[in-house]
């Protein structure tokens, strides 16, 4: 088994659409954390003495619930995730503890000793998610490789992402898919879509599709 200290993480993508998530403190990095699980369609509530405007704003229009107090015990009961991001050491350290009691999952904004997981820097194009973590070792250099990741992202790759999706609900699986969905990634049909050329490349799928007995 390995030691913490050489330990690596494990990546995943939540799904938190419809959970209960819990933020406190509601700076700039609160805001940031806010504006992201808003938009994985979380019901996200804030406690903090104060807030951003832009968070008041949100709160207003009803994407998130804003509490503009201190954290007290017993406020993360009932939640799927904890998030705090405080300048208060102490305050952590205390939501960390309640955390661990109700085994709900904690990250602490700057505490990397009191987080079960770690933020990555991300971006997206469309369906497609970049993620850049140093397991909490240097965020600055996880936001510099995930800008020049990002970057590297074009239309025509979200256009993949979405032609993928579009043929994995309708074709039924097995091995003939597989095939074809390594196809758009792997052969012409992603260089067609790349030079703009989306008549040529539609047609082109359309002749494998056939090949496969199958019509769009």
């Amino acid at each position: 088994m390995a030691s913490p200290s050489t330990a690596f993480d494990y990546p995943v993508c939540l799904r938190l659409h419809g959970k209960r998530v819990l933020l406190i403190g509601a700076g700039n990095i609160a805001e940031g954390r806010a504006l992201q699980l808003i938009e994985t369609g979380a019901r996200v509530r804030m406690i903090a003495p104060q807030a951003t405007a832009t968070l008041r704003r949100l709160a207003e229009q009803g994407q998130l619930e804003l509490l503009e107090r201190p954290y007290a015990q017993g406020d993360l009961s009932g939640h799927a995730l904890v998030f705090v991001a405080t300048d208060d050491r102490r305050v952590s350290e205390a939501v960390a503890e309640e955390a661990r009691a109700l085994g709900i999952w904690l990250n602490a904004a700057d505490e990397p000793d009191l987080c079960d997981f770690t933020i990555p820097s991300i971006g997206r194009r469309g369906a497609i998610t970049v993620a850049v973590s140093t397991q909490g070792q240097s965020p600055a250099l996880a936001r510099h490789l995930r800008q020049k990741l990002t970057e590297q992202i074009s239309l025509h790759h979200v256009q993949l992402a979405r032609l993928s999706g579009w043929l994995r609900e309708r074709l039924p699986r097995g091995p003939r898919r597989s095939r074809l969905l390594r196809l758009l990634v792997e052969e012409d049909i992603r260089g067609l879509l790349a030079k703009g050329q989306r008549r040529e490349a539609w047609a082109r799928l359309r002749a494998e599709l056939e090949a496969l007995g199958e019509t769009t």
